[in-house]
């Protein structure tokens, strides 16, 4: 028994709003989970964090939460890299500079930002968590190796072919990065202005007499 175009058209619109597909509403449930995670890890820390909190921040039911993310441990880690791909999808920023040295500067400057957003906060809370729950260790090892290529890639576009192409480029990419999440956990119990950080002026002379000398 077949129906009429007007028939199927009312069963898909039922009480006036058609319904989206299962996929859309399924990507939207866990896109609430991963921002309230990060949201709870940032406001409270790990320790607080627990799926029953999630669950009532983002709204969603106990089944729908577990069935995008069977362990809290899984659900933390995809939270705090779900922000950084956010974050480096790059909507909205400003072009780069083209000459070298103004180039560097800015971008020196992006990746200093990003050592004080919610995302490096929510994934020091992980990192300091797996110290002691190997459980949670498992689980970040390979998603940080992941993520660690990411992010490299992601410099290596913004630093642009001429400067990645230096010889010392490498080290100068891993000594940034590496010395800035040093720097930023001082933070953590000394809140003040990023922007005003003594070594940011550092880090980019640092940069620039390696990759402008030939």
């Amino acid at each position: 028994m077949s129906s009429s175009p007007d028939a199927t058209t009312a069963d898909a619109t039922a009480g006036g709003t058609a319904r989206r597909p299962q996929a859309e509403r399924s990507q939207e449930t866990r896109l609430r989970i991963l921002d309230a995670a990060v949201e709870l890890l940032v406001e409270g820390g790990y320790t607080r964090t627990n799926t029953l909190a999630i669950q009532a921040k983002a709204g969603v039911s106990r089944g729908r939460l577990l069935h995008q993310f069977p362990s809290k441990e899984e659900l933390l880690v995809a939270a705090a890299h779900h922000v950084w791909a956010r974050q480096g999808e790059g909507g909205g920023r400003a072009p780069l500079p083209t000459e070298p040295a103004a180039r560097i500067d800015a971008v020196v400057e992006g990746l200093w930002k990003s050592f004080n957003e919610p995302v490096f906060w929510a994934a020091t809370e992980l990192w300091v968590a797996s110290r002691t729950e190997p459980a949670l260790a498992e689980v970040i090892r390979p998603a940080e190796r992941r993520l660690g290529r990411e992010i490299w890639a992601s410099l290596d576009a913004l630093f642009g072919p001429e400067l990645s192409a230096h010889p010392l480029y490498p080290v100068v990419r891993h000594t940034l990065f590496t010395s800035m999440r040093g720097v930023a956990l001082a933070y953590a119990f000394d809140q003040r202005d990023p922007t005003t950080e003594p070594s940011l002026n550092s880090w980019k002379q640092l940069a620039k007499e390696i990759l402008l000398t030939k």
